[in-house]
C-alpha cells in the first residue's frame, strides 16, 4: 500500500510520500493528475487548508488497487497544521465568482473513495454539474459536504452520467447537499436495455430552493423513456422545492425510499412513474405527497416532526438542527430493515428504531458528552523507574479503540522533546503492555479509559511526566500529569507497608521493632494466645484505685472489656471525590482520603450530592442508586439510595456484605434520575475494604 500527502505549505516538486513540508504536494489537483502512482493500493491524505482550482482525477485505481482520498480534519496524519476543514473549490478568490463549470471532474474511473471533504463550487448551468462524474463506478463518497453557489436550473451538484447499461454501483453516505438545482442527478443517456443504477444514499441531508434532492432520469423534460433505475434511499431530509424525480419507464429494477422526512413546501415528495418507485415509513409536509405512485401504508402526511434548533435557542438541551423533536412523530416511527445502524453523525438511534430523518435525538448536554478541558486534567504520583504501570483516564467518549481514526497519545518528560506511545488495543482485564488501551466500561463508567504507560515514561532521572491522549472526534482530550516520587504515599499506604510487615524480620535489640514486640521490663516477648489476645500483666491498673477510678470515667464498663464509647461512634469528617460538574461528598478518614471499611463489615454510608460549587442538588422526588464496582469496572452491588435531606442532596444506602466480605479496591458512583432522558452520576468514590 502507497500512502501520500498533501498540505498547504508543501510543493508540487515533492515527492508527495511523507507528511512534512518537504515531502508533501501542495494541491488536490496535482494529487489526482498524478497518474504516474505506483500501480497500488492507494491512499492520499489531505491536510486542513483550502484548495483552489478545478481538479481532474487521471488516477486509474482497479478493484484490487483501489484509492482513498481522506481529509484529515483533526491532523492527526500531519504535524504543525492546524486542524480545521479540508475546503476543495473552484473560486480562486473567495469574492469573486469563478468561471470553471465544475470542481471536480472523473472520468471512466472505478473504485474509489472520498471523505471528510467540503467541496465547494459555482457551476455553470450544465449538466455536467459542479462535481461531475461520468462513467464512473464502484465509488463511495461519505461524509462529505457539497455547496453549490448557482441555483439556476440545471445547476447540479452531484452529477453522474452512465452511457452503458452497467451498473454503477455508488454508495453515497453521511453528506450534506446545499444549494444547486438538483443535489444528485443520475443520467442514463443510453438507450434499450434496461438495468439497474444500484445506487445506495444514506443519512444524508439535501437542502435546496428550487429544484430536486435527487433526480434518476433520461433527461429532464420530456417522456419517461429511461433505462436506468434503481435507487435504495434510508433516512434522509429532503428540504428542497421538490424531493424526488425518477424520470424512467424501467419498473424492473425499482427505487426504494424508506424513513425519509420530505420538507418540500410548495412542491411535490416523490414524483416517479407508476411502479418505478416503492415507498415507505415517510413523512411529507409538502403541497403534493406523490405523482405517479402510490404510498405505502406506514407513511404519514402532515408535520415534520423536526426541531429545527427551537431547543437549542429556548436553551432546553444543545440538539443537533434537524433532529426529531423529543417524543415527536418523527422519533423512533421508521423502519430497521435495511436501514443504517447510525445516524449521519455516526450516533444509534435515540429509541432503537430509526427516525424519519438522517439525525437522530441526541441531547449533548449530558453527563457523558463533554467535559471541558480542564476537568479532564490531573495529577497522580509513581514512583520513579517503576514497571508495568497503568492510569485511567476520562476522554468524556464511549467506543473509542486503539485504532480510532485521529486518535493519538504522547508523553513529555521534564523539559524534553514529546515522544510517540504507539496505541496497542486491550481488553480491561489483560496484563499490562506498553501503549496498552482500553474502554473500562461504556455502560456504566462511559468515557473512562485504561492506559498503560511505557516503562521509559516513569524511567528515574526526571521530575515529572505529563501524558496526554487527544485527536478523535467527541473527545477534548485528557492531560495527566505524573509526579516522580518515592515518596506520597498515603496514610493507607504507609500503615499497610509497617504493619503489614513479617515480624520475624525485625527483631534487632534495641530498634523500635523489638520494643514493640517485647516486654519493657524483661525483654521477652509478648504471649499471644490461642483466642487472638495478647497475655499482658496489667495489675498496675487493677491496684491502683487512683487508675481504676479514672479509667471508670472515660471508658464503658460491660462486666468483662472495658470499651471506647469513640469507638462505638467514629469521628469522621468529609471526603469529596468529583467528576465532571458534580460531585460527591461522604463519610470517610479525613478530607480527599476514600472510604476505609473493615472486611465482613455491614453499615451505613452517608452521602452528599452537589455541583461543582459544593451547593447540594435537590434530590426530592428523584430515584438515587449507589452502585459499585470492583477494580475490574465490574458492578458488584447496586444499592437503593434513601433520603435524608433531599433539598440538600443528602441520602444513605446500606453497604452490605456482598461487596464487604471480599477485601479489596472498589468504585462507588451515584446515580440521580427525574426522567427518561435526565440522569446525573456523581463519583467516582474510591472504597478500600481492608483484611482484619
Amino acid at each position: 500500500m502507497a500512502t501520500y500527502y498533501v498540505r498547504p505549505d508543501g510543493n508540487n516538486a515533492n515527492t508527495g510520500t511523507g507528511p512534512a513540508t518537504n515531502q508533501a504536494w501542495a494541491t488536490v489537483a496535482y494529487a489526482l493528475a498524478n497518474a504516474a502512482l505506483p500501480d497500488a493500493t492507494n491512499t492520499i491524505y489531505i491536510a486542513p487548508g483550502t484548495y483552489r482550482g478545478t481538479v481532474t482525477m487521471s488516477i486509474t485505481p482497479s478493484v484490487s488497487n483501489t484509492l482513498v482520498v481522506s481529509g484529515d480534519p483533526t491532523a492527526a496524519q500531519f504535524t504543525g497544521v492546524t486542524t480545521g476543514r479540508i475546503r476543495v473549490t473552484n473560486f480562486l478568490l473567495d469574492d469573486a465568482l469563478p468561471t470553471s463549470a465544475s470542481t471536480v471532474t472523473i472520468a471512466s474511473k472505478s473504485y474509489f473513495t472520498f471523505q471528510n471533504i467540503h467541496f465547494e463550487g459555482y457551476a455553470t448551468p450544465s449538466l455536467a454539474g459542479m462535481m461531475a462524474l461520468t462513467d464512473a463506478r464502484n465509488f463511495t463518497f461519505s461524509k462529505c459536504i457539497f455547496t453549490m453557489g448557482n441555483r439556476g436550473a440545471s445547476t447540479n451538484s452531484f452529477a453522474i452520467t452512465s452511457t452503458t447499461s452497467t451498473a454503477i454501483n455508488a454508495t453515497i453516505e453521511k453528506c450534506i447537499f446545499n444549494g444547486g438545482y438538483t443535489s444528485i442527478w443520475v443520467i442514463s443517456t443510453n438507450t434499450g436495455t434496461l438495468y439497474d443504477f444500484n445506487l445506495s444514499v444514506n443519512n444524508c441531508n439535501f437542502v435546496n430552493q428550487n429544484g430536486y434532492g435527487i433526480v434518476l432520469a433520461q433527461g429532464l423534460s420530456g417522456a419517461q423513456t429511461g433505462v436506468g433505475n434503481g435507487a435504495i434511499v434510508y433516512n434522509c431530509i429532503f428540504n428542497t422545492a421538490n424531493g424526488v424525480y425518477i424520470n424512467t419507464t424501467n419498473t424492473t429494477n425499482k427505487s426504494y425510499f424508506y424513513n425519509c422526512n420530505f420538507i418540500a413546501g410548495s412542491g411535490t415528495g416523490i414524483i416517479a412513474n407508476a411502479s418505478s418507485v416503492v415507498e415507505d415509513y415517510n413523512r411529507y409536509s409538502t403541497a403534493i405527497t406523490l405523482s405517479g405512485i402510490t404510498g405505502g401504508t406506514n407513511s404519514k402526511v402532515g408535520v415534520a416532526g423536526l426541531d429545527f434548533g427551537y431547543s437549542t435557542l429556548s436553551g432546553l438541551y444543545t440538539i443537533e438542527f434537524y433532529a426529531p423533536y423529543p417524543a415527536g412523530v418523527a422519533q423512533g416511527t421508521g423502519t430497521t430493515s435495511g436501514a443504517p445502524a447510525t445516524d449521519i453523525y455516526g450516533n444509534t438511534w435515540s429509541n432503537t428504531i430509526p427516525d424519519l430523518s438522517a439525525v437522530t435525538f441526541k441531547n449533548p448536554s449530558i453527563i457523558n458528552q463533554y467535559l471541558p478541558t480542564e476537568r479532564n486534567a490531573a495529577t497522580i504520583t509513581i514512583a520513579p523507574a517503576s514497571t508495568s504501570q497503568s492510569i485511567e483516564l476520562y476522554l468524556g467518549a464511549t467506543g473509542l479503540t486503539a485504532s480510532t481514526s485521529g486518535l493519538s497519545a504522547r508523553y513529555n518528560r521534564s523539559r524534553t522533546a514529546s515522544v510517540a506511545i504507539t496505541l496497542v488495543a486491550r481488553t480491561i482485564a489483560q496484563a499490562w503492555t506498553s501503549g496498552g488501551f482500553a474502554e473500562v466500561d461504556a455502560t456504566n463508567m462511559p468515557g473512562v479509559y485504561r492506559l498503560d504507560i511505557p516503562d521509559a515514561a516513569v524511567a528515574a532521572g526526571a521530575d515529572d511526566v505529563t501524558i496526554v491522549v487527544r485527536g478523535a472526534s467527541g473527545t477534548n482530550g485528557a492531560v495527566m500529569t505524573v509526579k516522580l516520587s518515592s515518596g506520597g504515599l498515603t496514610a493507607a499506604q504507609t500503615a499497610a507497608a509497617v504493619w503489614d510487615e513479617p515480624y520475624t524480620s525485625h527483631t534487632t535489640a534495641s530498634t523500635f521493632g523489638a520494643r514493640t514486640l517485647k516486654t519493657t521490663v524483661d525483654n521477652r516477648p509478648a504471649d499471644v494466645g490461642t483466642s487472638f489476645h495478647i497475655q499482658a500483666n496489667v495489675h498496675a491498673i487493677v491496684d491502683s484505685t487512683a487508675a481504676a477510678s479514672e479509667l471508670s470515667g472515660a471508658l464503658l464498663h460491660n462486666g468483662t472489656d472495658y470499651i471506647s464509647a469513640d469507638l462505638l461512634t467514629p469521628v469522621t469528617a468529609a471526603t469529596s471525590v468529583h467528576i465532571g460538574p458534580y460531585q460527591l461528598f461522604a463519610d470517610g478518614l479525613g478530607a480527599d482520603q476514600p472510604l476505609d471499611i473493615n472486611v465482613g463489615t455491614a453499615t451505613s454510608i452517608d452521602v452528599q450530592v452537589t455541583d461543582a460549587n459544593g451547593t447540594g442538588i435537590d434530590i426530592t422526588s428523584a430515584t438515587v442508586t449507589a452502585k459499585v464496582y470492583s477494580s475490574a469496572g465490574t458492578l458488584v452491588a447496586t444499592y437503593s439510595g434513601t433520603a435524608t435531606y433531599a433539598d440538600n442532596g443528602r441520602l444513605t444506602f446500606g453497604l452490605t456484605t456482598t461487596v464487604t466480605n471480599t477485601s479489596g479496591t472498589y468504585t462507588v458512583l451515584v446515580t440521580r434520575t427525574t426522567g427518561a432522558t435526565d440522569t446525573q452520576i456523581f463519583g467516582p468514590l474510591r472504597l478500600y475494604v481492608r483484611p482484619v
